[in-house]
């Protein structure tokens, strides 16, 4: 969304606030670091130990609370997220318009993945504007005829991927970098253990070095330290900041993942992906032959 605040910023008469959730706190401060915006609000939403639904109904009342206060004539939200759920949930509570920035992204299948596939489709039912990134995300809003407009304008992921700062990437000689992340509900369990299990095969090759970010939840981490955790040629690191993260992409021969943008980033680098899912919500990436 930064694409998004900086020209909001530079428009005469838009006055916008950048608010904070608090879901997953210590990724968005990454995240933004680097662009040229600041947060006008942190909800600071305490949300430890909640199940999934009280996590979105803490934000949402947190948010309720504050529209009533702001009363903004637009709210945006991006993706598919729970933050960008209670937000739009917040807004249509309030009477206030919902734009949807990366709308018309599905999988059409309900639970995969979950519950981003679920809160997409809900948020399209209650946007009045719609800002899909491609034509098949337009087409997929036409289909299920949602209320309001729909435009299309590409994704701002991308563009804040080439406005980022992107220093030369570091290829060690001999040697294939693969990167590797994994996050997904659906991978828990016993898909995440054949996951580090083909990892493991792939590592007794000499001329690999695999890196995996660990992400900050912790059934994900428990799993990956335990299985790969003294397997030579692959590192486990800690989570990467947003620059980190492009430049092991751009340093890597082969990225492997379950993510979401980073179907996009890496089509748009040009580094090849394979794709630890059953259904993507960017068919646009399989198609042009960077992601399998």
């Amino acid at each position: 969304m930064a694409p998004v605040v900086i020209a909001a910023k530079s428009r005469a008469g838009v006055a916008h606030q950048l608010v904070a959730t608090g879901q997953q706190d210590a990724l968005f401060d990454q995240a933004i670091d680097g662009f040229d915006v600041a947060v006008d609000h942190h909800l600071g939403v305490q949300t430890s130990g909640a199940d999934l639904a009280g996590h979105i109904e803490a934000m949402r009342a947190a948010l309720v609370q504050m529209f009533a206060l702001n009363r903004p004539d637009l709210v945006l939200v991006q993706g598919d997220t729970n933050s960008a759920y209670a937000a739009a949930l917040a807004a249509h509570d309030k009477s206030i318009s919902v734009g949807h920035v990366e709308a018309g992204l599905r999988t059409h299948v309900a639970d995969r993945p979950w519950p981003e596939e679920r809160n997409r489709v809900a948020i399209a039912k209650i946007a009045t504007l719609h800002f899909a990134p491609s034509l098949k995300a337009m087409e997929n809003l036409g289909a299920e005829r949602v209320p309001g407009t729909t435009f299309l304008t590409g994704n701002p992921g991308i563009d804040a991927l080439m406005m980022s700062a992107q220093p030369s990437p570091v290829r060690p000689n001999g040697v294939h970098q693969i990167t590797v992340t994994c996050h997904r509900r659906e991978n828990f369990g016993a898909p995440l253990e054949g996951i580090c299990h083909a990892l493991r095969t792939l590592a007794e090759r000499e001329d690999v070095l695999i890196s995996v970010p660990l992400h900050p939840n912790s059934q994900v981490r428990l799993t990956i330290l335990s299985q790969l955790g003294d397997v030579p040629r692959i590192d486990l690191v800690a989570p990467l900041d947003y620059p980190d993260m492009i430049a092991a992409i751009r340093a890597s021969r082969l990225v492997i993942s379950d993510s979401g943008g980073l179907q996009e980033e890496c089509g748009a680098l040009g580094i090849p992906l394979i794709l630890m899912r059953d259904e993507t919500e960017r068919p646009e990436v399989v198609l042009n032959g960077n992601c399998v």
